[in-house]
Formats: C-alpha cells, sequence, structure tokens
C-alpha cells in the first residue's frame, strides 16, 4: 500500500510537471503576446480552450482588482473573483504577483476532492489614464484530479487481486514451483505484449520481484509508458491542429489525387456544405470551368505555390480566391494541402480605393486625374490614326451664390443635376469629368476633318452643353437659372502636356466668364476669330428670320427620261445685305447647331406651299409636287404635324402635291417615333422621299416599315459613272445604283437620281431603270419667276400672254 501510494504521488508529480506546469505557462505567454499585440479579444478564445481539456475544472484570467476578465464560465466576466469560486486562493495569487513566478499546489475542498489548483502571473495592459509602469493579473485553473486518483484506486485494487491470486496459486500449486516462475510470467508478459499491441495501456501486468522476468516486464512497462505517451502526445497534438485549422480565417482542403479526404470548418461555410460534406467530393469540380485544366496540370505536375483561382459555390456564386499549395507525404501516401483565401473583399476595396481615385464622389463622373489620364491617351490617339480632338471647359456663372443663400445641399444637387445633363449630351467616345468646384472639362474624342472643321465642329458641341446648362435647375421648388461660358483648346496645337492643355482651356474659359456672355471661346486666336464669325453669322440669321426680306427660296426642276417636269425640290438661299449671297453650306450647319433650323424649316415650308398654290391657280402646276427638305430637329417637334395641317388648310394646297424628303439621320435617330409621325401624316395625304440615300446608315429595315414613295440616289453615285475602280477602294460606286435601282423597285419605290450633268450619266441611268431625275443638266437651281417662265414654256403659252 504504501508503494502504491509513492506510486500515486509520483503520478501526480508527472502530471504537474508534464501536463499542469506546460500548460500553465503555454497560456500565461499566449494571454501576454496576445495583450502585447492589443488583441484583447482574444483572451476569451484562449482561456476558453482550456474548458476543451477534461482535466480543467474551470479557468479564469483575472485582473489586478481580482475581477475576472475571461474564464471557462461566459457568466463569471465582469464578476469578483470570490464571487464565483468557493474558495479564493487570495494569498497565492498575492504570492504569484509578487514574484512573477507561477505556482501550483494540491488542495482539498470542503467535499474532500483532491484538487490541483495553478495560478500565474500575467501582464496586462495599462487603463488610459494610469501612470504606473504595468499592470498585473493571475491566471488561476483548478484541475480535476479524480482520474488519476480513480486510476490509482483501480490500479490498487488490480494488484491486490493479483496479489491474491498469485499467493492462492503459490499455495495450491507450491509443487511446482518451476511452472509458476516460468509459464505464468511468459503467459503474462505475452497478454502484455498483446495488450500493448491494441494499446490498451492501461491492462499491462505489473511484475514483482528479480531475475529475467522482472528485468522483461519493466522493460514493457517502460515500453507501454512510451507509447502511451506518445498516442497522447499525437492526439493532443492532433486535437490542437484541428483547433488551430478550425479556428483559421482561411479554408483548408486536403486531396489526395483530387478528392478530399479533410476539410476544415472555414472551407465548408465557405462552399455551403454541412460538416463532413466536403470529404470524399471531387476537389476539381469546386473550381469555375475554365480553370479546372489548369489547376488539374499543377496539381500533376506536383507544383507548390500561391495563385489566384476562381471556385464556384453550390448557389453559382463565383468566389474569387488567393490558395496556397503545399505537397506532403506521410506512409508513403502524398496528399496537397491547399489553403484558400477568400479575396472578394480585397477585391472590392480595390476596387472602392480605384473610384476615390479616379472618380468624382459628388458627382460620380471622372474627376481630374482621370480626365488627364485619358487626355494623354488621347493625344497619342490623334498622333497615331491622324484625327483630332477638343478639351472644353465650363464654369458655372454665380453657383457661389446658391451656396450661401440656400447651403451646401443645394449647391451639392445642383452640380448633381448639371453632371448627370452633360453626360447624358456626351458622345460614346466622349469624355466628362468634374476637374473642381463648379468647373466640368469635356473631352471630345475623335473630330472630323481638318482644324477649321474640327473647330466647329467642337463649337457646336460646346453650345450643346451650354444650353443644357442653361436650361433651369429645380432645388427645393425653386429654379435656378446659370450661365456658363466655354473655353476650347483644339488637340494636337502646341502644348503637348495634358496639364498645360487643361491650363488653356481654362484660360479660354475665364475670358468668356469675363466677358459676361454664354459664349464659345478658343485659346488659339485664329480659332477664336472663325468662332466669332460663326457666331456673327448666326445673330443675322437670327435677326433674318425675325425681319424677314433676306431668305428666298430657289426651285430645282425634277424631270423624267424625256425631260418632262414631273416636280421640283424648294431650296433655300440667304441673300445678306452684306456678304451677298450665302450658300445653304455656311448658314444650314449653323441653323442646326443653335435651333434655328426649326423657324427656318418652317418659313421654307410655308413659302414653298405658297408659290406652289400661286403656280396651281396660274394652271402651270397641275400635277406637280413640291419637294420639301425637313430638318430631324423640325421633324421631331412635337406640333409639326398640327403646323402642316395648318399651313395646307390656309393655303389651300392639297396634301398630294407636298412631298416631305427626311434624310436617313431622322429615321437612324428614333425608328418607333418616325415611323408613327410619318403613318400619320401620309393618311393626311403627305407623301414622303428618302433623301441622300446611300451616305448614311442606308438600313433595309427601315425602308420596309416605312411609307416612302420616293428613294432618291445621292450625287455621289452619279457623279462616278463611268469612272473606274481606284486602285485598293474596290468596285466603283456607280456600280451600287443597278443595285439600289433593283431594291427599290422591288420594294414598290420609285427612284430619282440627284446631281446629273451629262448625256452619258443620262444613258446609264435610263439603263439602270431610274425613274425620275435631277441635276444641272435639266435645269439649276432658280427663283420661281424663272421656273414660272419654263412652266409656261411648257404649256405652249407665250410669255406676257
Amino acid at each position: 500500500m504504501v508503494v502504491e501510494y509513492r506510486n500515486h504521488e509520483r503520478a501526480l508529480e508527472r502530471f504537474v510537471e508534464a501536463q499542469s506546469r506546460p500548460e500553465l505557462l503555454g497560456v500565461q505567454r499566449q494571454l501576454e503576446n496576445a495583450l502585447r499585440r492589443g488583441e484583447g479579444g482574444s483572451t476569451d478564445s484562449i482561456v476558453s480552450e482550456l474548458g476543451l481539456n477534461p482535466a480543467v475544472n474551470h479557468a479564469a484570467l483575472v485582473d489586478d482588482a481580482d475581477k475576472v476578465i475571461a474564464a471557462t464560465q461566459f457568466a463569471w466576466r465582469g464578476r469578483s473573483v470570490a464571487q464565483v469560486l468557493d474558495r479564493f486562493p487570495e494569498r497565492e495569487m498575492a504570492v504569484a504577483r509578487q514574484q512573477s513566478s507561477e505556482l501550483l499546489w494540491f488542495d482539498k475542498g470542503s467535499d474532500g476532492v483532491r484538487r490541483l489548483m495553478a495560478v500565474a502571473p500575467v501582464t496586462l495592459g495599462l487603463l488610459p489614464g494610469e501612470i504606473r509602469s504595468y499592470r498585473t493579473g493571475v491566471l488561476l485553473i483548478e484541475y480535476d484530479l479524480a482520474p488519476i486518483a480513480a486510476e490509482a484506486v483501480a490500479h490498487f485494487r488490480q494488484q491486490s487481486l493479483l496479489f491474491g491470486l498469485v499467493a492462492l496459486l503459490a499455495l495450491v500449486v507450491l509443487g511446482i514451483i518451476l511452472r509458476t516462475h516460468v509459464y505464468r510470467p511468459v503467459m503474462a508478459l505475452c497478454e502484455g505484449m498483446a495488450q500493448v499491441g491494441k494499446g490498451a495501456f492501461q491492462r499491462i501486468p505489473r511484475f514483482r520481484g528479480g531475475g529475467e522476468f522482472k528485468v522483461l516486464a519493466d522493460a514493457l512497462t517502460a515500453m507501454a509508458e512510451s507509447l502511451k505517451r506518445k498516442v497522447d502526445e499525437l492526439a493532443d497534438s492532433e486535437a490542437r491542429f484541428r483547433q488551430l485549422s478550425d479556428a483559421s480565417f482561411e479554408a483548408i482542403l486536403i486531396h489526395q489525387d483530387g478528392v478530399i479526404v479533410d476539410a476544415n470548418r472555414a472551407a465548408e461555410a465557405l462552399y455551403e456544405s454541412d460538416p463532413g460534406g466536403l470529404v470524399g467530393r471531387d476537389i476539381y469540380e469546386l473550381v469555375a470551368p475554365e480553370q479546372r485544366e489548369l489547376v488539374r496540370r499543377r496539381a500533376q505536375e506536383g507544383l507548390e505555390g500561391a495563385w489566384e483561382v476562381e471556385f464556384v459555390s453550390p448557389s453559382g456564386v463565383r468566389i474569387p480566391a488567393e490558395i496556397k499549395v503545399k505537397q506532403s507525404r506521410a506512409d508513403n501516401v502524398l496528399r496537397r494541402i491547399v489553403a484558400i483565401r477568400d479575396i472578394r473583399e480585397r477585391l472590392q476595396a480595390q476596387d472602392e480605393i480605384r473610384r476615390l481615385a479616379y472618380f468624382d464622389a459628388l458627382t460620380s463622373l471622372p474627376n481630374r486625374r482621370q480626365f488627364l489620364e485619358r487626355v494623354r491617351a488621347e493625344l497619342d490617339e490623334v498622333d497615331r490614326l491622324n484625327h483630332r480632338a477638343a478639351v472644353l471647359t465650363f464654369n458655372l456663372d454665380g453657383f457661389s451664390s446658391v451656396n450661401d443663400s440656400l447651403g451646401m445641399a443645394a449647391g451639392d444637387e445642383v452640380l448633381r443635376t448639371i453632371a448627370r445633363r452633360l453626360n447624358i449630351l456626351r458622345h460614346e467616345k466622349d469624355l466628362v469629368a468634374r476637374i473642381d468646384g463648379d468647373t466640368f472639362a469635356i473631352l471630345l474624342a475623335d473630330l472630323a476633318g481638318d482644324l477649321e472643321a474640327a473647330s466647329a465642329e467642337a463649337a457646336r458641341e460646346a453650345e450643346r452643353f451650354i444650353e443644357s446648362i442653361m436650361a433651369p435647375v429645380e432645388v427645393g421648388g425653386t429654379d435656378l437659372h446659370f450661365k456658363a461660358g466655354a473655353g476650347v483648346v483644339m488637340i494636337p496645337n502646341d502644348s503637348r502636356d495634358p496639364p498645360e492643355l487643361l491650363r488653356e482651356a481654362e484660360t479660354a474659359m475665364n475670358r468668356a466668364k469675363e466677358a459676361n456672355d454664354s459664349r464659345v471661346h478658343f485659346f488659339a486666336h485664329a480659332l477664336q476669330e472663325a468662332a466669332g464669325a460663326r457666331l456673327a453669322l448666326r445673330n443675322d440669321l437670327t435677326r433674318s428670320l425675325k425681319q424677314g426680306g433676306e431668305l428666298l427660296l430657289h426651285y430645282q426642276p425634277q424631270v423624267d427620261a424625256q425631260g418632262r417636269m414631273l416636280g421640283m425640290e424648294a431650296l433655300v438661299r440667304w441673300q445678306h445685305p452684306v456678304r451677298g449671297l450665302i450658300p445653304p453650306g455656311l448658314f444650314i450647319p449653323e441653323a442646326e447647331a443653335s435651333g434655328l433650323i426649326v423657324p427656318l424649316g418652317n418659313w421654307v415650308l410655308e413659302e414653298a406651299v405658297r408659290c406652289l398654290k400661286r403656280w396651281q391657280e396660274m394652271g402651270l402646276a397641275k400635277g406637280l409636287t413640291m419637294g420639301v427638305n425637313v430638318s430631324p430637329r423640325q421633324f421631331r417637334e412635337g406640333d409639326f404635324i398640327h403646323r402642316l395641317e395648318d399651313v395646307l388648310a390656309r393655303v389651300g394646297v392639297d396634301a398630294l402635291s407636298i412631298e416631305l424628303e427626311l434624310t436617313e439621320s431622322v429615321v437612324a435617330d428614333d425608328l418607333d417615333a418616325t415611323v408613327e409621325t410619318m403613318r400619320a401624316l401620309r393618311e393626311r395625304g403627305i407623301r414622303f422621299a428618302l433623301d441622300d440615300f446611300g451616305t448614311g446608315y442606308s438600313s433595309l429595315a427601315y425602308l420596309r416599315r416605312l411609307p416612302f414613295e420616293t428613294l432618291k440616289i445621292d450625287r455621289s453615285f452619279v457623279m462616278d459613272i463611268g469612272v473606274g475602280p481606284v486602285e485598293g477602294e474596290g468596285k466603283s460606286p456607280a456600280v451600287l445604283i443597278d443595285a439600289i435601282v433593283a431594291m427599290a423597285h422591288e420594294l414598290d419605290l420609285r427612284v430619282l437620281a440627284e446631281g446629273v450633268e451629262t448625256q452619258g450619266q443620262i444613258d446609264y441611268l435610263v439603263e439602270a431603270g431610274c425613274d425620275v431625275f435631277q441635276g444641272y443638266f435639266f435645269g439649276k437651281p432658280a427663283p420661281a419667276e424663272q421656273i414660272e417662265a419654263r412652266l409656261r414654256a411648257a404649256r405652249g403659252e407665250v410669255a406676257g400672254a
């Protein structure tokens, strides 16, 4: 009994030295490391893990005021340790703090159960406002010794039983000592070895005495104890690995030849799987289909490293991830360990960082940085592709008064509204940016033509933007009005530096602001003069439309193959009092850019109808049609149908005598609205001709849907009749005339050829099947008086009769 008691005490000492003390010190180091890194929240998980040890009754981390910081019992947090423990080891805790060393001692509680108590000092962080050098807490752990005591009692009983059996057998088989001393020890050793082989280390018999059997028994016992320690250590190591694996933020998969053999909780959560649901699955099925072959090839080649791979969850969600792969061989089995980090949040953060770096937070427009980078790219493009671009800047006049009177929120709403308007008006390749406060910049890309034509287009675009800025902005029930001048710098010019180009555009913008008008100012003097000339032309046209007397119509005959007049086209001319006769090619684009094309088109329509009525009353226009060009903007006016009906009713002309000529751009802008308007007018008798066919979109879809009667072949095709194909440009455009005529006749359309000037062209067009002709060969556009004389002559009447 004394020996067994001593063995029991030694077992307790081994428990203290082999398990309790290392565990106490390990947890002490973990806590201090976590507190030193400022990860105070980790103390709960560190202390809570002690609760997973079956030998631990409870554990708690106590601060210097004996308050529980963390414990295996969550309810203890924040309470005094004296309140939660029956026996508060105050003295031992004080000694541990004072000596800065751990203490372990055995203690018997009021229930008579013997326990192992362990305390260790833990350096805590200082509280706000404290000035002392450090603060010491205590880690308290209480171990349950009942299992060890039970083992000792069981062992004692086993030994007592064995001793009794041996004594009984010794009395019974006193005569067969040799058998007793040889056979039984050998059998016991064999049984002990069998139990070791099964892993039942506690069932190994204990031998007493001397001789070779005692040596063998001691060796067997030592071997069993060593194996038991190693098995326990391995089980503890596996448990710790599982705990660490499950606590990891990264998903971890282990697979063998593509079949998953283990997965942690993070992996199961990532792939929306039940516990253990990933084991046995093909790991390549989790990878996005387009990347499976690459991932499989890396595994087959045994590559290790880090890559980015996209996985797909069972619900179809794509998961971009960063993976690290290692290979491990154990028991001659090769396995690959894959650590997977979900990088969706990181990619979102990168996108957000990019958005903040390149976009204005208030308006969501590109900011100055992105604008300058785009200008730099455009400088390379204009050199490579030999086209032009322009930088425009706008500044809202009077914007500061909005902030002062209505507040910053109102000013922000104004900027957002203006930003939306500008962004809607821009073309696909253009860029609108907010570069500062109430200043916006626009990059106009891919401008066509030479410098003069490109600058004119840039000016027209700038005026469109200015017009949108000047529209009222409603904020809080109040309509606010703004003016804005535009500064323009063309690309390429002498400046090759994007910030310098932007500065030049802002300089021109400031000139417009100083002039207190809503005009377009160019940084280059020559371009500014051209812009001034266009503005003067526009102002003169506005005056002419208001005062009248300067605009006039010329009429060009439309004839059949025998030269009989079938109709005529009304063409506007401008007799300027200073500049003389201005051709439409100069003032029509400015009228379209400024919106004057609508009143101008209305004037042309009414004047042409009145002229036709006058000829009809003279008996000169029987069966003749009057062709009138209608601009896209005029055609899309909400009151266009009503206005046309009103003109015909007031003048008294049959709608069948009017043919409206539309370009392909009218159709392409809004096909459905165009179909609706044309059908409404067709029901009223108006006829339609498709002008300049072949130079625009030339879609066959709208030819089938829209009620056109006449298709006009553009003069560029007619001019090429008789001209051979240019090398490198394929067939001559004249070859297309046969196809256009055949197609039009299949669609029941009459074909009119424009720009006819020679007999050769006439012969070709007649042979091709054209129905009507128009051009200098039959007559140039002329005033109404000359057309009237020609009509009289065609009727066989004598002039002046």
